[in-house]
C-alpha cells in the first residue's frame, strides 16, 4: 500500500500541472473506496500513509498555487476523512500532524473564494466530520489530538465568518458574484459550520453571537447616521444564517439546558436585529432592503420553530425563560404570533414575486399544516384579525394576477386554519368578500363585464382564490359549506367566465376552479345517499365542457394553439376524469331519466379528441397525460357502455393509444394500454354473453385495427425493456385472444429475420411465452401469461439475445414455433 500511495505523492511533487492535478483526482478515487474493502491491517497502513502523505504536501503548500490542485486536495482532505473516520491513527503522530497542517490550510483557503469558491464546501466537510466524532471531554487529551481539534473547531467558525463577510463586501463594491448568489449553496455551507459549531457548543456559540452583536451595532450606528447600509446588510446575512443553522441542528438529547439558553440569546439577538430592519423599512430609509438578509431572517424563524415548537406545541423551559428576560417571549404561542407577524409584515411590504415573499408563505404554510400546529395558530390573535381582513390591499402579492401559487399557499394556509375549529361562525364572514364581489358582477349585464379589463382583472383574481382556497378543503361537511356558498346562483359567474372566449386567462380561472370543485380529494364529496348534490355538480360541469368544448372547435385564429386552446381543452379532461373517478355520481342511471349531462359532456371531449391532430395531443405533455387519464377512465369495463363509440371516434382513440405508447412518461403509455384493455375486454366479454353489441360489431368490424396494435404490442414486448411490462401484457393478451393465428404467424416471421445463430434462443423463449396459457379471457389466464412474459424477458436478457427488429418489408415467410416444439418433443 505504501509503495502504491508513494508512487501519486511523489508523482504529484515532481510534476506540473495538469499532470499533478490528474494525479490528485486518481487519489481522490482511491480515498473513495469503502473501508471495508481492506484488510484491517492494511487499512491502518493504508490510512497511516494518506494521512502523512497529505500533511506533507500541506506544510510544503507543494502545486498548491495552481487551482486545479487546490481544488482537488480540498476534495481528498473531504473524501479521505468521510470514507475514513482515522480511528485507527487517532493515538498516532500521523493524525495530530495532519490535523494541524489542515488546520492552518483551512484558515488561509476559507479566504480564497473568489479564487475557487467550489473548494469551501469540502474543507468545511472535513471538519464538520471531525466534530461529529470529536468528544468535547477529550479537549484536553494530546493523545487523540483533542487539543488541536478544540482549538481548531471555533477557529473555523470565526474564519469563515470573517471570509464570507468580506467577500461580500467586496462583492458588493466591484459588482462581482457574491457567496449569497446560491441559497443552496449558502445553507449548505452553514449546514456544515453549524455541525462543527454543536461539538463544542460554548465556544463556537460565542464566537457567532459576538460575530452577530459586533455586526448588528455597526448596523444601528450606522442607521442613527444616516449612512448607506445596504452592503452591510447583506454582510449580516452571514452570522444570521449561522445562527440559524445552529439552532436548527439542535438534537435533543444531546443539548444541555445551558446550550438552550445560548440559543435564545442568540435567537433574540436576531430578533432585535429584525426589529431595526423593519424599522427601516417602515421609514424608507436609503436604499432597498437586502433580499438576503430577510431570507436569513426567515431561516432563522423557521429553524426557531422546527427545535423548540415543532408540530406538537411543545415547550422547553430553559429557551424560555431566557427569551422571556430578554424580549419578553414567555411561551410557544408567543413566538408563534411573532412568526406571524413578521410574514405579514412582509406580505404587506414586499414586492410580490419576490423570495422573501414566496418564503414568507412558504412559512405560513408550514406552520397551517400539522394537526397540532394548525390549532395553536387558530388560537392567536393575529390569525382573528388576518381572517376578518384576509382579501386586505395591504398585501401586496394579492394585487398580482399571475401569482397564483403565492396566492394558493396563502389561503390554502387561511382554510386549514378557518376549519381547525367549528367554522361554522365564521364561514359566512370569511366568504363575505368573496360574495360580495361575486355578487356584484352577477348583478352586471353580461357584456359589461366582458368589456371591461379591470372588472375582468379581478374575476380572475376571485377565482384562483377560491380554487385555492378550496384545494385546502378536507372534510365533507366544510365542503358542503363551501358547495351551498357557490350553488345554484353563484356558480353562474363561472359559467360566463367559460364564454369569454376573448379572455383566455379568465377562462382557464374558471375552468380550473371547477375542476377542484368536482375533485373527490380526501373524499369530501361522498355525499349522503338521498343527496342530489352530486348530480348538480355533473350537470354544471358538463354545461362547462359543452361550453367551452363548443369555442374551442371553432374557427377563431389563435396566436398560441397551446396557451389559446389546448391548455383550458386539457383542463376539460382533468375535470371529466374526476367527475367519473370520483365515484360519487351515479352516472349509468342519468340516461335513465333522460338526463342529457352526460351524453353532452361525452360527445364532447370525444370530438375534440376527433378535431385535434393526434401529433399535437401527445406533442403536448400536459395534453395527451390528461387525455389519456380522462379514456382510461371513460373506456373502463364498468363504463364503457355509456359512451357513444363510431367507427372514426374507435379508429382515432386507437391511433391516440398507439402513439402514446411511445410518450416520455410511463404513466401515460401505462394508460393507453389501460384504454385498450378496457375496450378489447368490453368487446370479448360482450361477445361470450351478448352485451354491448355495438362494441362488438365495431371491434370485429376492424380487424385491421387490431392486427395493427398486435403487431405494435409484439414489438414492443419482444424487442424492448420497458418499465411497464405489465400495463401492456394485459392489452396484448387480449389481442392474442382475437388473432391467435396472426400472432403465432407474426412470431414466426419475427423468428425467421433474426440471424440464424440467434432463432434457437429465440423459439426457445418464444414457445414458453406463447404456450404459458389457455387463450381464454379469464383471471387467471391473464396473470399467467403476465408472468410467462416476465420469464421471456429473463431468458432473453440471460442469453444476452440482441434482437433486430423487422420492418414489414423484411419479414419473410414464417417459422412454426407451435410446429417447432412438437418436432423437439418428436425428436427427444
Amino acid at each position: 500500500t505504501d509503495g502504491f500511495l508513494d508512487a501519486y505523492f511523489d508523482g504529484y511533487v515532481r510534476s506540473a500541472p495538469p499532470v499533478s492535478s490528474q494525479l490528485i483526482e486518481v487519489l481522490v478515487q482511491v480515498a473513495s473506496i469503502r473501508r471495508s474493502f481492506y484488510m484491517e491491517a492494511v487499512r491502518v497502513q493504508f490510512v497511516r500513509r494518506m494521512a502523512r502523505g497529505l500533511a506533507d504536501v500541506l506544510s510544503g503548500a507543494v502545486g498548491l498555487d495552481d487551482v486545479e490542485n487546490y481544488h482537488h486536495l480540498c476534495r481528498l482532505l473531504a473524501r479521505f476523512r468521510c470514507i475514513h473516520t482515522l480511528v485507527e491513527i487517532e493515538d498516532a503522530s500521523e493524525y495530530r500532524d495532519l490535523l494541524a497542517a489542515v488546520a492552518a490550510f483551512t484558515m488561509t483557503g476559507l479566504t480564497l473564494w473568489e479564487w475557487s469558491p467550489n473548494s469551501i464546501a469540502p474543507l468545511l466537510a472535513f471538519w464538520a466530520k471531525v466534530a461529529a466524532t470529536h468528544d468535547a471531554r477529550d479537549d484536553a487529551n494530546a493523545a487523540v489530538a483533542g487539543d488541536v481539534i478544540a482549538d481548531a473547531l471555533p477557529r473555523v467558525v470565526r474564519e469563515f465568518l470573517r471570509a464570507m463577510v468580506a467577500a461580500t463586501a467586496r462583492a458588493g463594491s466591484d459588482g462581482d458574484d457574491s457567496p449569497l448568489d446560491s441559497t443552496d449553496v449558502v445553507l449548505e455551507n452553514v449546514a456544515s459550520v453549524a455541525a462543527i459549531a454543536r461539538a463544542s457548543y460554548e465556544r463556537c456559540a460565542l464566537v457567532v453571537l459576538e460575530t452577530l452583536r459586533e455586526m448588528a451595532g455597526e448596523y444601528q450606528d450606522m442607521l442613527r447616521g444616516g449612512r448607506d447600509v445596504a452592503v452591510v446588510e447583506r454582510q449580516l446575512a452571514w452570522p444570521v444564517y449561522a445562527v440559524a443553522a445552529c439552532l436548527g441542528a439542535r438534537q435533543p438529547y444531546r443539548s444541555l439546558p445551558e446550550d438552550d439558553r445560548r440559543d435564545a440569546e442568540m435567537f433574540a439577538t436576531v430578533l432585535e436585529l429584525d426589529r431595526l430592519v423593519q424599522q427601516r423599512i417602515q421609514g424608507a430609509v436609503g436604499a432597498a432592503p437586502s433580499e438576503a438578509l430577510e431570507l436569513a431572517l426567515l431561516h432563522a424563524h423557521v429553524a426557531f420553530r422546527s427545535s423548540y415548537i415543532g408540530e406538537s406545541g411543545h415547550k422547553v423551559t430553559a429557551v424560555f425563560a431566557r427569551l422571556s428576560a430578554l424580549v419578553g417571549l414567555q411561551d410557544a404561542p408567543g413566538v408563534l404570533d411573532l412568526i406571524l407577524q413578521k410574514v405579514l409584515f412582509n406580505l404587506r411590504t414586499w414586492p410580490p414575486g419576490s423570495a422573501a415573499v414566496q418564503r414568507s408563505l412558504q412559512l405560513f404554510h408550514d406552520m397551517t399544516v400539522g394537526y397540532v400546529s394548525v390549532r395553536s395558530v387558530a388560537k392567536l390573535e393575529t390569525v382573528t384579525l388576518l381572517l376578518a381582513n384576509h382579501s386586505s390591499d395591504e398585501l401586496q402579492f394579492l394585487r398580482a394576477v399571475d401569482a397564483y401559487k403565492q396566492r394558493a399557499l396563502y389561503y390554502g394556509g387561511l382554510a386549514r386554519v378557518l376549519f381547525a375549529a367549528d367554522a361554522a361562525p365564521q364561514f359566512a364572514e370569511f366568504m363575505r368578500p368573496w360574495g360580495a364581489a361575486v355578487d356584484a358582477m352577477l348583478a352586471m349585464p353580461e357584456e359589461q363585464l366582458a368589456q371591461d379589463a379591470a372588472l375582468r382583472l379581478r374575476l380572475v383574481r376571485v377565482l384562483r382564490d377560491l380554487r385555492g382556497f378550496l384545494a385546502a378543503v378536507a372534510s365533507k361537511a366544510n365542503f358542503v359549506r363551501f358547495f351551498e356558498w357557490l350553488m345554484p346562483a353563484r356558480i353562474e359567474l363561472v359559467h360566463r367566465a367559460v364564454r369569454m372566449a376573448h379572455d383566455v386567462p379568465v377562462q382557464i380561472a374558471a375552468l380550473k376552479l371547477l375542476a377542484e370543485f368536482v375533485y373527490n380529494r380526501t373524499q369530501r364529496l361522498n355525499f349522503d345517499v338521498s343527496s342530489a348534490n352530486g348530480i348538480l355538480m355533473f350537470r354544471e360541469a358538463s354545461r362547462a365542457v359543452f361550453e367551452y368544448g363548443r369555442l374551442a372547435m371553432g374557427t377563431r385564429a389563435v396566436r398560441d394553439v397551446y396557451k389559446e386552446r389546448y391548455k383550458g381543452v386539457a383542463v376539460c379532461f382533468t375535470m371529466l376524469m374526476r367527475l367519473i373517478a370520483g365515484k360519487y355520481v351515479a352516472i349509468g342511471v342519468m340516461p335513465l331519466y333522460g338526463d342529457v349531462a352526460l351524453e353532452q359532456a361525452y360527445r364532447t371531449v370525444l370530438e375534440l379528441l376527433r378535431q385535434f391532430p393526434v401529433q399535437d395531443v401527445i406533442a403536448y405533455p400536459k395534453l395527451g397525460k390528461a387525455a389519456l387519464a380522462m379514456l382510461e377512465v371513460l373506456l373502463a369495463r364498468a363504463n364503457v357502455d355509456l359512451v357513444p363509440l363510431d367507427a372514426p371516434t374507435y379508429e382515432r382513440l386507437m391511433l391516440l393509444c398507439v402513439e402514446a405508447f411511445d410518450h416520455a412518461e410511463t404513466a401515460v403509455s401505462s394508460a393507453a394500454c389501460s384504454v385498450i384493455d378496457g375496450l378489447l375486454t368490453a368487446a370479448i366479454d360482450g361477445a361470450d354473453t351478448g352485451h354491448s353489441a355495438a362494441l362488438v360489431e365495431l371491434v370485429h368490424s376492424r380487424p385491421d385495427i387490431t392486427q395493427h396494435l398486435l403487431r405494435t404490442m409484439l414489438n414492443i414486448v419482444l424487442f424492448e425493456d420497458r418499465p411497464n411490462d405489465w400495463s401492456f401484457s394485459r392489452p396484448l393478451f387480449c389481442l392474442m385472444v382475437l388473432h391467435r393465428e396472426y400472432a403465432l404467424q407474426y412470431t414466426g416471421q419475427v423468428v425467421q429475420y433474426q440471424p440464424p445463430e440467434r432463432r434457437d434462443d429465440l423459439v426457445a423463449a418464444l414457445k414458453d411465452l406463447l404456450a404459458s396459457t389457455e387463450l381464454v379471457l379469464t383471471t387467471a389466464n391473464r396473470d399467467a401469461f403476465t408472468q410467462a412474459l416476465t420469464q421471456y424477458r429473463r431468458q432473453v436478457t440471460a442469453k444476452n439475445l440482441n434482437l433486430m427488429v423487422p420492418s414489414s418489408q423484411t419479414l419473410g415467410a414464417p417459422v412454426d414455433i407451435m410446429k417447432h416444439e412438437a418436432q423437439e418433443a418428436m425428436d427427444e
